[in-house]
């Protein structure tokens, strides 16, 4: 017979409770409290009971628990990042310091409700040298992906990112990732926040010849990596990741121009409200905006830079009643690419630099040759 059962049925008339707890070990709280408990439970009264502390002081609220899990779905039905460093960044947004779990509480949490399951295979091994430029606009990773619009149909997105703040100066969806395409995506972006110093790209042939060439013309530098080394690139690559993940939580496109709107939508989320681990849990647009800025290699930074885009009729191109450019006949029917930074004038066409001129802010019509009369030969324009 076990002590406990022992205790429960003793008869305790004339019996000496203090000599027979001695005899048998245990004290004379425990002889008393389970006969109340036997008497209360029976047979489950004498189950032993655990022995761990009913509070712990240290152990997170419960209600703290239920917003992590609440922050983890909220953020995983958005289509962001979601990991224990994201949701300590939005905690930290909602509870006072003192009520501020660890990073590695919260992926405890995220373990034990199921969210997460460890597997210590994909730990980073730090294999690779890393590298990050040390100004702003030093250099733009260019890369471009594959998208599916609603119909089925394939699409491309060119995707930029800035290697010093990991700003996000824009992306462009478009039928086809070519030179021309990737310039006028290039160009865009440069209208907002400046000509990078360079841009550095996987070995695509459109990048390489016609993007190369035509940015080239700026001053900006080219860089591109080895074939089948995409780790050169691995900033934009990793950034396909956070991108894909969150247009699969969009309903899918209709068109271009619909998917277009989403990127805009997303660049506004990653630039200015989404917190990055590689920068310190700081939106990108803030450490833009504090970053020291450098312009294209061979040149500072200049004035604002606008992009517009005409039709040529005539040999002449027409920028909102401003300016109107003679580029020749040749290129009638044709869509143009105008850049202008202050009084510079580039003119390209299918990505190939037409006509370079400075503007005459004093009148409208800026003429082909410089002087009146019937061209000569010597003043024909020579292409590049």
């Amino acid at each position: 017979m076990s002590v406990r059962r022992l205790i429960v049925q003793v008869d305790v008339d004339g019996l000496n409770v203090t000599e027979f707890c001695a005899q048998h070990g245990v004290s004379t709280w425990f002889f008393y409290q389970l006969r109340r408990r036997y008497a209360a439970e029976g047979e489950a009264g004498l189950e032993p009971r655990s022995r761990a502390a009913k509070t712990v002081a240290n152990r997170t609220p419960g209600w703290v628990e239920d917003l992590v899990v609440a922050i983890r779905k909220e953020l995983d039905e958005q289509g962001l990042d979601a990991g224990a460093a994201t949701i300590w960044t939005h905690l930290a947004e909602r509870l006072p310091a003192g009520r501020l779990p660890a990073e590695a509480t919260i992926w405890r949490i995220l373990t034990r409700r199921g969210f997460i399951t460890p597997q210590p295979k994909k730990a980073p091994k730090h294999a690779y040298r890393s590298f990050a430029a040390e100004r702003a606009n030093e250099c733009w990773q260019l890369d471009d992906i594959t998208w599916e619009l609603a119909d089925g149909s394939e699409v491309r997105i060119i995707t930029m990112i800035d290697d010093c703040t990991r700003l996000c100066p824009g992306l462009t969806a478009v039928a086809a990732a070519t030179g021309e395409a990737a310039f006028d995506a290039l160009a865009t972006a440069a209208a907002r926040w400046g000509w990078p110093q360079r841009f550095l790209s996987d070995n695509a042939t459109a990048y390489k010849n016609t993007l190369a060439a035509a940015v080239g013309a700026f001053g900006v530098d080219h860089r591109h990596g080895r074939g089948y080394h995409p780790q050169t690139q691995g900033k934009v690559e990793r950034f396909h990741q956070t991108l894909q993940k969150w247009l699969n939580a969009q309903p899918r496109a209709a068109s271009l121009d619909a998917l277009q709107a989403q990127l805009e939508v997303f660049c506004d989320i990653y630039n200015t409200q989404r917190p990055h681990r590689a920068i310190g849990r700081r939106t990108p647009a803030t450490v833009y905006q504090q970053t020291p800025k450098t312009g294209p290699a061979d040149r500072p930074l200049g004035a604002p830079t606008s992009i517009h885009r005409a039709t040529v009729h005539n040999g002449v191109c027409h920028i909102n009643k401003q300016y109107s450019i003679t580029v020749g006949a040749t290129h009638t029917g044709k869509q143009a690419t105008i850049i202008i930074t202050g009084l510079s004038c580039h003119v390209f066409i299918a990505g190939r630099l037409i006509r370079h001129l400075r503007l005459d802010p004093t009148r409208r019509t800026q003429p082909l040759y410089d002087r009146p009369g019937r061209p000569t030969t010597s003043d024909a324009p020579r292409h590049p």
